[in-house]
């Protein structure tokens, strides 16, 4: 029967349609199977060309930044130099002539101290035209120079003068000086507090007179506010210097009892008293503290 079976005509003929349909199905796959790999490779190559052209535009573009950047940033430091170098020289023009010769006068005594091995470069700092600022930058104070030794502090403050200074003047003086009175009642002057008058020649006819005591007062308000923003172990000396105009001719009658602050006039008074406590005075800091302080003061002044 089984025979019978194999050598059935439709047996026959359905197993050679079978065969058919199965070489057909080969033949389709095998194609398609192309078809799909040649799709397949040709989305792969798409997809690698975009992302390579992607890469190409974003390498492209961070390197275009990257210079943009870098062109930027030099332009702002040459720009900020240039920035800065304008307000160097506007603050050396805002200094007057009286503060610059100072400053003059102070770096050189201390070069001459240096060159003749009486005190080392880092054994004394000089300082001008520095500000000190407040806490809500509406109480600024400027600081005409400064002096940090390793023997104190010394704030000066400069005045560009020429004429005659009468400094601690009271009611103790009326009878000495008998026109000091009327000037004290011109001035609304109170006669019991010490009050320092500078008289200086305006032309041939004219004197001016100058009262001086607030900035004295100002200035002794500073030095113990420095003491107090740098926190330091030592009082800050206030000094009022008179810098003498053409080194003309000055006279100064001091009657003060106030050792608060110290009053000097001409370069010889400046020299000498700095000989006197530079080289004299006790040590108050170490080389190490004045340069803490100078860059404290120097980060107060950017």
């Amino acid at each position: 029967m089984s025979t019978e079976i194999f050598t059935n005509p439709f047996f026959i003929a359905v197993s050679a349609l079978l065969l058919i349909i199965l070489i057909l199905f080969l033949i389709y796959y095998v194609k398609h199977r192309n078809e799909v790999k040649q799709v397949e490779d040709r989305y792969t190559k798409e997809r690698n060309d975009i992302v390579n052209k992607y890469e190409k535009e974003e390498e492209e573009a961070r390197l275009s930044h990257k210079k943009e950047f870098s062109e930027l940033n030099e332009r702002y430091v040459n720009d900020t130099t240039l920035l800065n170098n304008k307000l160097s020289s506007v603050q050396q023009f805002t200094v007057d002539q009286g503060e610059y010769l100072t400053d003059l006068l102070l770096l050189n005594f201390k070069n001459k101290l240096v060159t003749e091995e009486r005190i080392r470069e880092s054994d004394m700092y000089i300082l001008s035209n520095i500000y000190l600022p407040s806490r809500n930058y509406t109480n600024t104070r400027k600081i005409d120079h400064l002096v940090l030794t390793r023997t104190g502090l010394y704030l000066i403050d400069s005045k560009y003068w020429r004429g005659h200074i009468l400094h601690g003047m009271t009611e103790g003086q009326f009878d000495e000086i008998p026109y000091l009175e009327g000037i004290f009642q011109l001035l609304g002057l109170d006669e019991k507090q010490e009050q320092t008058l500078i008289f200086e020649k305006d032309d041939d006819k004219k004197v001016s007179v100058n009262y001086y005591n607030e900035t004295i007062e100002e200035t002794k308000i500073t030095a113990e506010k420095l003491r107090n923003v740098l926190k330091l172990q030592f009082d800050v000396v206030p000094i009022i210097y008179f810098n003498p105009k053409d080194n003309g001719g000055h006279t100064i009658m001091n009657y003060s009892t106030d050792s608060s602050v110290k009053v000097l006039v001409g370069p010889e008074q400046l020299e000498e008293y700095f000989n006197k406590h530079v080289f004299q005075g006790r040590f108050q800091y170490t080389v190490k503290d004045l340069d803490e302080i100078a860059d404290r003061l120097l980060s107060l002044n950017p």
